[in-house]
């Protein structure tokens, strides 16, 4: 019922299109113009495009979650950002071999990049049944505070 308005609409609008068009810009071309099927199939497709978004809707732009953690991955290099991304997304504690498989990476990498992650003590590694886990450290204990003299550009 509402395409059938709608497309009833545009082509009432394409006939008013073509009589102003003899009127104004051509008076001596008779009523129904030969520009008349142009005119019908532009407002059949704005028409057309202007229902499919309204009746869908726009997508929401994905904003990235804000917070500490997300401040503190933005400075991270890859694959450590991905890593601390998704300990923080499993509730900040996760197995790094089941991180290492979701991200797509080998083991190895992942291990590595843990390891620095450890080293700037943003996580925490412990071996549980065996198996490296990767766990956040809380945001009281990590220092926030620059550390004078020290070269901020490695």
């Amino acid at each position: 019922m509402r395409l059938a308005v709608l497309i009833a609409l545009a082509v009432i609008t394409a006939f008013l299109l073509d009589y102003v068009h003899v009127k104004v810009m051509c008076p001596f071309c008779p009523f129904p113009s030969p520009m008349l099927p142009v005119f019908t199939l532009l407002t059949l497709l704005t028409v057309a495009v202007l229902h499919i978004f309204f009746l869908y809707g726009f997508k929401p732009v994905k904003t990235q979650p804000q917070g500490l953690h997300f401040i503190i991955a933005n400075l991270l290099r890859e694959p450590e950002r991905s890593i601390y991304i998704k300990v923080y997304e499993k509730g900040g504690e996760a197995q790094l071999s089941e991180v290492a498989k979701e991200l797509g990476i080998r083991k190895l990498r992942a291990w590595r990049a843990a390891q620095r992650l450890a080293e700037k003590n943003l996580v925490i590694l412990d071996k549980k049944a065996g198996r490296l886990v990767v766990r956040l450290r809380p945001l009281e204990e990590l220092s926030i505070q620059p550390i004078h003299r020290q070269n901020y550009k490695q």
